[in-house]
């Protein structure tokens, strides 16, 4: 009924080159055994410990320690078992270690001159590591500073080995490791693990299976790493791109490198990513937007076009064996803009919105550009010369305000120079045009087709063509029809920083009744000159016509009968009445049309005119003398108003052009031309 008992208190033993201190007991009783064993020792070599393992114990763990681990000493040994009768053994190992070659991964290179320490502790199995070197493929050593691996339960073959490791070295290293089995990010996407010079260090975690063989996908990893003196061109290229700081992070789902840095002098934040499973990678950030930042990456638009500073959202897509593409968005904010061609300016204060998509290379290409903001919006499309330089800008659509709408394209002419314009159709409003000043010989060549010109409220000419110089000032000739109907030609010259403009016709009557002023007059010649003054739209005038002739003229029929003289209306003999020279001073607005002074003088008739007439509806407030028998009676004519002779009567039209209320004042005739201003108001000035 006693207990058997047996102690071994301290006990030597050497196998081989292996030295030990053993001690244990061992106790069997009624209830069974119970044993325990302890062992010390100060220096054990790892081929020697697995030497004496048997293989029956923990066979996996064996196993992976016997594949990968190659070389190393364990030192401060100490180890025990505890078991019996109905006992679940137990064992636990303390150990530290150096001198360790180590595999974490078939595909990864080994882990060399290794040191740290382990515990084995019933089921879980951690090793700490405090030191050693892993030296990829390419770019020199990585310094493991700091690590572990831990298996939770080595009873269960599903329960894997998590493993952490820190280290550092040189960024091509550190890309050389990430780009090993099962990571393989840069070789799929062609960049080379070269990338960039600069020093990273780097934290990695992998999460292997213990089962043989590894099912695809069952490494999980995730590493982190800061880089640092970041300086590359071999990213996006012929763009060189640097960095003081960058964090690169990959994962089984990818590779991201991200912070502030520079492309080409111009300042960036973002990051590249490289998606598993998807061809390419790309880069998203934000980048300036100034006129050098245009200029380092050779978008040459034209001078003016771009200044100020701000920011855009810029995305890159790196594609193995194309171009870069970009998208670059932006609102503007701090930006200003111009189109100094259309006379368009937003200034840097005011918002907007600007989209640019296209590729990056040794030319350049902008495929697609839009811009809103200070009362524009355009969409287009960008071509650059190689080398650098503006190709064409072709805008298939230009909107300013209320006043254009018209498809434009720029045409690059060289280092220095405007480029040239081009607006092929669309509709331009003359009232409301705000064109920028002239002059300064700034500007290029101009192209102009316009389906509508609209001069003023009622009156544009369609089918409009026209060639223009901007040198010195914009200059040049134009052909039209007025409102659909008679053909004019004409001419523009530069004057007080805006353009004045001469119109001829054959066809005078024509273009009058085309313009919708009278529906009576015909034949003709006229010339006419408009000189800018005021506001958007105004010009003063100068009209002469030569040779007219005025059929079924309602007005002039019936301030004829009202003065009833003998013999006037027979003069109304179905060719109409003949005006050798029509002239006239006059004010033309976006809205009136005011005539100062206005005279038609004819054999049979002289006829003087001032007053207004509304162009939108159409509606006349007009005064003038009519001098009958006027070859006669314009004798007395250089005592009085051109159109007027030494006899005539007042008289008034008023109401729609189409039905005028003509009114005369017969007491008028008895007056001395010289008196007549006392019978009518005064002329309007165009001052006014």
């Amino acid at each position: 009924t006693d207990p058997l008992r047996m102690e071994i208190g301290q006990a030597a033993v050497r196998i081989g080159a292996v030295s030990a201190m053993l001690s244990g007991r061992a106790a069997a009783g009624p209830d069974g055994w119970t044993g325990a064993l302890d062992l010390r020792a100060d220096a054990l070599p790892v081929r020697e410990v697995l030497a004496l393992w048997p293989e029956t114990l923990r066979p996996g763990t064996r196993r992976w320690l016997a594949d990968n681990v190659a070389e190393g000493v364990l030192t401060e040994v100490a180890a025990g078992w505890r078991g019996g009768t109905g006992q679940t053994p137990f064992a636990a190992l303390t150990a530290g270690y150096e001198g360790a070659d180590i595999r974490v991964m078939r595909t990864l290179p080994p882990l060399t001159e290794a040191r740290g320490s382990l515990q084995l502790i019933g089921n879980r199995l951690a090793v700490t590591l405090d030191g050693g070197k892993m030296t990829p493929p390419e770019g020199g050593v990585m310094e493991v500073s700091g690590g572990t691996l831990v298996v939770k339960d080595l009873s269960d073959p599903e329960d894997p080995f998590d493993i952490a490791l820190e280290a550092s070295g040189t960024v091509t290293a550190a890309l050389s490791l990430l780009d090993q089995e099962p990571f393989r990010f840069l070789s799929k996407a062609d960049i080379p693990v070269t990338l960039t010079d600069g020093r990273a260090s780097a934290e990695l975690r992998l999460t292997l299976p213990r089962m043989r063989p590894i099912p695809p996908g069952g490494v999980r990893y995730t590493a982190a790493a800061t880089a640092t003196g970041i300086a590359t061109d071999r990213l996006i290229p012929n763009r060189r791109l640097t960095a003081d700081r960058l964090r690169i992070e990959a994962s089984n789902d990818g590779l991201t490198v991200g912070g502030n840095a520079a492309l080409d002098g111009i300042p960036v934040s973002g990051a590249w990513r490289l998606v598993r499973g998807q061809p390419g990678s790309r880069v998203d950030g934000r980048v300036e937007i100034s006129p050098r930042a245009l200029a380092a990456f050779d978008i040459a638009l034209p001078p003016g076009t771009v200044s100020g500073r701000g920011t855009g959202d810029l995305s890159l897509t790196l594609a193995p064996g194309a171009p870069p593409a970009f998208s670059l968005r932006s609102d503007l904010d701090g930006i200003g803009l111009a189109l100094p061609a259309v006379g368009w300016t937003k200034v840097p204060g005011t918002g907007g919105g600007l989209t640019v998509e296209g590729a990056l290379g040794a030319t350049p290409r902008i495929d697609r550009l839009e811009v809103s903001g200070g009362g524009l919006s355009a969409s287009g499309a960008i071509t650059l010369k190689p080398g650098g330089g503006l190709d064409a800008a072709r805008f298939r659509s230009v909107r300013i305000g209320d006043w254009l709408d018209a498809p434009i394209t720029l045409t690059g002419r060289g280092p220095g120079a405007p480029p040239g314009v081009q607006i092929g159709g669309g509709l331009l409003d003359l009232r409301r045009a705000q064109f920028g000043p002239g002059g300064g010989g700034q500007g290029g060549p101009v192209s102009i087709t316009l389906d509508r010109l609209q001069i003023a409220e009622g009156i544009a000419l369609t089918g409009f063509r026209g060639d223009f110089d901007g040198a010195g000032g914009f200059s040049g000739g134009f052909t039209g029809l007025v409102n659909g109907g008679a053909g004019v030609r004409g001419s523009v010259a530069p004057r007080n920083g805006r353009s004045a403009v001469r119109i001829v016709a054959d066809d005078a009557g024509g273009v009058i009744r085309s313009a919708g002023l009278a529906q009576n007059p015909v034949g003709g010649s006229l010339d006419l000159t408009l000189l800018p003054t005021g506001g958007a739209g105004t010009f003063d005038g100068f009209l002469a016509i030569r040779e007219l002739r005025v059929r079924d003229a309602p007005a002039i029929a019936g301030l004829l009968d009202a003065i009833s003289v003998v013999g006037l209306l027979q003069q109304l003999d179905g060719q109409g009445l003949s005006f050798d020279a029509v002239d006239a001073r006059f004010r033309l607005t976006p809205a009136h049309l005011i005539v100062s002074e206005a005279s038609a003088v004819g054999p049979g008739l002289g006829i003087s005119l001032d007053g207004v007439y509304a162009l939108g509806p159409k509606l006349l407030d007009l005064q003038g003398v009519v001098s009958p028998f006027y070859l006669l009676n314009g004798i007395g004519s250089v005592l009085t108003r051109p159109g007027e002779g030494l006899i005539g009567f007042n008289f008034t039209v008023t109401g729609p052009a189409s039905t005028p209320q003509v009114g005369v004042n017969p007491l008028s005739a008895l007056t001395p031309g010289m008196f007549r201003d006392l019978f009518r108001r005064p002329a309007p000035e165009l001052g006014q």
